[in-house]
C-alpha cells in the first residue's frame, strides 16, 4: 500500500517539502495514512501533525476515538490539535445536513492550522461511493468526476487504495483503530451504498472501484476543458451592466448552463441548485425574472442578463489630475493633438470628442431628470432614458453610466459618445480621449 501511495505522490504532486496536516479520525484508513505518512516524513522532507475534530455526535463513543488518537500520537511524537464542536446544533442554525455541516466545519478548522498540504484518508472505494451518491442525486459532470486527488491544498495519498488493501496493512503491520459504529447502521445513504450496491457491482467487475477511479480522471480532464470554454464565454459576453444574451444564447447548451452556474454561484456563494439553472435558463431565451433566493434576482430584458438591485443614488466625481474616482472605478481623461488621431483605434473613438470649445470645470456625474442630448452624427435630440433603452442599457444601472459635463452643458456619455457639438472635425486641434476602468461590473 506504501507503494501506491508514493505512485499518487508522484503522479498528483503530493507531499511537497513543508508542513502536512493529517485529519486523523481514528479509523483504519486514517489510522493506516498517519503510520505511511510517518514513515515517509525523512525521504520526502515533510514535518507531519495532526488533527482530529469531536463533532459531539456520538457521546461517549467519540470521547473513546478521541482518546484514541490523543494516544496514538503521543507514541509517534506526532503533534496533534484537537477541537471539540456541536455539530448538532450548528447544523440547526445553518440549516444544513448533519453530515454537510461536520465536513464545513472539519475543513475550516484544517485550513486555520496551516496554510501547507491537508491529507485525508479517502479511498478508492470512498470515491465510489461518492460518484454513485452524485448518481442517484443527478448529478452533473462535475459531481460523477468524484474525489479529487488534489484540490485547494487537499491531498488524498489514499486514492489508489481499496479499503481492502487498508485492512491488510493494518492486519499485516498490527496497527489499531477504532470503528465507528455509525458506519454499520443502513440508516444514510452512504452505508446502504456500502453495503448493498458497491458488493454487488464487484461481482459484475472485482476491479470497480479502480475503474470508477479511472473513469473519474478521464471526467476531470474534459470537465476542465469544458469549463475554460465556459469561463472564456462569460468573459466574452460580460458588459458594463451584466452579460450579452445574444452571445450566450449563441453558445452550445452545455456551456450556457456552465456559465449560468457560475453567475449564480458569483451571487450566491453556493453551488446553484440545478432549477434554478433551468428557471435561468428560461429567461435567458424568453426574457422576465428568475428569484433565486431572497435577496438574489436575475433579469433577461433586450440584450442583456443581469442581476436586479435598486438603482444607485446620484453622484458626482470631480476630475483631478486626469482621474475622476467613480462609485464603481475610475474614469482617465487626456488631451491629444488631433493629427495623432490616426492612433486611436476605431472602436475607441466613441469616446473621443474635441475639446478646441470646452470651457469651465470637467466633472462626471450620473444622468438627472431632463437630460438629453444630440449624438453626434445623428442631428436628433433625445431624452437620456431613451438613450439608454436603445443601448439596452438595464433600468437599475442607468445611474451608473457615466456622463461628462461642464456644469452646462453634457460633453459625452458612456456608450453614448460625445454631444454632436463635441464631434471631432477636419477642424478640431486637440481631442480629449476618456477610458473608463470598471473595478466591479455588478457592483
Amino acid at each position: 500500500m506504501k507503494c501506491k501511495v508514493r505512485t499518487a505522490a508522484q503522479q498528483y504532486g503530493m507531499l511537497r517539502r513543508g508542513e502536512v496536516l493529517l485529519g486523523l479520525s481514528g479509523g483504519a484508513d486514517s489510522m493506516s495514512l498517519l503510520h505511511i505518512l510517518y514513515d515517509l516524513q525523512s525521504e520526502y522532507g515533510f514535518c507531519l501533525s495532526a488533527a482530529h475534530v469531536n463533532h459531539g455526535l456520538r457521546g461517549a463513543q467519540a470521547d473513546r476515538d478521541e482518546a484514541f488518537v490523543r494516544d496514538a500520537c503521543a507514541k509517534l511524537g506526532i503533534p496533534l490539535h484537537v477541537l471539540h464542536a456541536d455539530v448538532a446544533a450548528q447544523a440547526a442554525c445553518s440549516g444544513e445536513g448533519i453530515e454537510a455541516c461536520g465536513r464545513r466545519i472539519r475543513y475550516a478548522y484544517f485550513r486555520s492550522l496551516t496554510d501547507g498540504e491537508v491529507a485525508t484518508a479517502h479511498t478508492a472505494d470512498d470515491n465510489a461511493e461518492t460518484v454513485l451518491l452524485h448518481l442517484t442525486r443527478g448529478s452533473g459532470l462535475s459531481g460523477l468526476c468524484g474525489i479529487p486527488p488534489v484540490r485547494d491544498g487537499i491531498i488524498r495519498p489514499l486514492i489508489a487504495c481499496t479499503r481492502a488493501d487498508v485492512e491488510d496493512y493494518c492486519r499485516e503491520h498490527s496497527i489499531e483503530y477504532v470503528t465507528d459504529s455509525s458506519n454499520l447502521s443502513d440508516d444514510y445513504a452512504r452505508n446502504r451504498i456500502r453495503h448493498h450496491v458497491i458488493p454487488t457491482l464487484r461481482e459484475l467487475n472485482p476491479a470497480f472501484s479502480a475503474s470508477v477511479l479511472r473513469c473519474g480522471e478521464i471526467l476531470r480532464s474534459e470537465d476542465a476543458f469544458l469549463q475554460s470554454q465556459a469561463d472564456a464565454l462569460l468573459r466574452q459576453a460580460q458588459t458594463p451592466f451584466g452579460w450579452s444574451r445574444k452571445i450566450l444564447c449563441a453558445a452550445p447548451p452545455a456551456l450556457q448552463d456552465r456559465v449560468l452556474h457560475r453567475i449564480l454561484q458569483m451571487y450566491t456563494g453556493s453551488a446553484p441548485a440545478f432549477q434554478h439553472i433551468r428557471q435561468c435558463s428560461s429567461i435567458l431565451h424568453r426574457s422576465g425574472k428568475a428569484q433565486i433566493s431572497q435577496t438574489v434576482t436575475l433579469c433577461a430584458f433586450a440584450d442583456t442578463l443581469y442581476p436586479d438591485r435598486p438603482p444607485r443614488a446620484s453622484w458626482i466625481a470631480p476630475i483631478e489630475g486626469g482621474t475622476a474616482v467613480l462609485p464603481f472605478g475610475t474614469a482617465k481623461i487626456q488631451i491629444e493633438l488631433a493629427e495623432n488621431i490616426q492612433n486611436i483605434y476605431k472602436q475607441d473613438l466613441t469616446n473621443c470628442l474635441c475639446c478646441d470649445t470646452i470651457y469651465g470645470t470637467l466633472f462626471f456625474r450620473s444622468r438627472l431628470p431632463g437630460d438629453a442630448m444630440t449624438r453626434a452624427n445623428s442631428g436628433c435630440r433625445k431624452s437620456f432614458k431613451k438613450l439608454m433603452e436603445e443601448q439596452g442599457v438595464p433600468a437599475p444601472f442607468r445611474s451608473d453610466v457615466p456622463i461628462l459635463t461642464d456644469g452646462n452643458r453634457i460633453l459625452w456619455a458612456e456608450g453614448v459618445g460625445c454631444d454632436q457639438s463635441f464631434q471631432i472635425t477636419e477642424a478640431s486641434v486637440r481631442i480629449l480621449r476618456i477610458q473608463i476602468l470598471r473595478e466591479d461590473y455588478h457592483a
